[in-house]
């Protein structure tokens, strides 16, 4: 699994694009499932969210969402993440993860 840091402001939304590629060329994800989740520490813990993920097949792409009205009930603090794709032949990879910051918002 290839290590990625992610950070968002709390009371804000959160979007982010991933791009899977093998040699350059996108990777096929027709059929393909994708699970996100945030919690307290890398080996489980509390669960502080679990993201929409929205599959765009023929480009490769999966694209990660939290709300701002999701991400108000966050505390502030460092959790981790990670996401998990399921191919249509059950096979099931992790393959991003990392920290997951929780930055304060001043303005609300």
């Amino acid at each position: 699994m290839e290590r990625h840091d992610l950070s968002m402001h709390r009371c804000a939304s959160f979007h982010r694009i991933l791009k899977f590629k093998k040699k350059g060329v996108p990777v096929d994800l027709t059929g393909y499932t994708a699970k996100c989740q945030v919690r307290e520490c890398p080996d489980g813990g509390k669960l502080l969210t679990e993201m929409t993920a929205v599959i765009s097949p023929q480009s490769g792409r999966v694209d990660l969402f939290i709300s701002a009205a999701d991400s108000e009930k966050f505390e502030s603090g460092a959790y981790a993440w990670d996401v998990r794709l399921s191919s249509p032949a059950n096979i099931v990879e992790y393959y991003l993860g990392g920290k997951f910051m929780v930055l304060p918002s001043v303005t609300e």
